[in-house]
């Protein structure tokens, strides 16, 4: 089952990116870029922040177990959807939940007169090739300053919806 998160409910995110994250960055960054990152992302208060401003927090379940989560946001000048946050559980990956949760967004979206559908993904991370398996392509290379001597390494990739 796939529901929105509404305000107040946002641990549920930060828990779940505590879990997912260590493992599956370990071999893309270091453990003090990931403990970073995680801090400054997927705090409480940043999490309430960005939703207030707009992105939308989806929860996957089976069971009443969270098993992964999405967000995104409408980007109406740019006629485009913005994934910022898409994971699924280790012990569930490559069993579907990440596609559902993408077309989920897809599906949302389809009468917001959006043509595209883009995300952010480190370049080594073994999801490029779930993303491109998914029709999206590498639109360009970003290197991205995130403080504290840390850099996010990626590619923009997008889609057409």
């Amino acid at each position: 089952m796939i529901r929105e998160l509404k305000v107040g409910e946002l641990q549920i995110i930060q828990d779940l990116a505590k879990i997912i994250w260590p493992v599956s960055f370990k071999d893309m960054i270091s453990a003090e870029q990931i403990s970073y990152m995680l801090n400054w992302m997927y705090n409480v208060k940043k999490l309430e922040e960005d939703q207030h401003k707009g992105h939308i927090y989806l929860l996957y379940t089976e069971e009443d177990v969270p098993l992964g989560f999405a967000s995104y946001e409408l980007k109406r000048l740019e006629s485009t959807v913005r994934i910022h946050k898409l994971y699924v559980h280790q012990d569930c990956q490559n069993k579907g939940i990440g596609r559902i949760l993408l077309e989920h967004v897809k599906n949302l979206v389809r009468n917001e007169e959006i043509d595209y559908l883009d995300l952010f993904v480190n370049r080594t991370n073994p999801a490029v090739g779930f993303y491109k398996s998914t029709g999206f392509y590498v639109e360009e290379e970003v290197n991205m300053d995130i403080g504290n001597g840390y850099f996010m390494n990626d590619y923009l990739m997008k889609t057409k919806i």
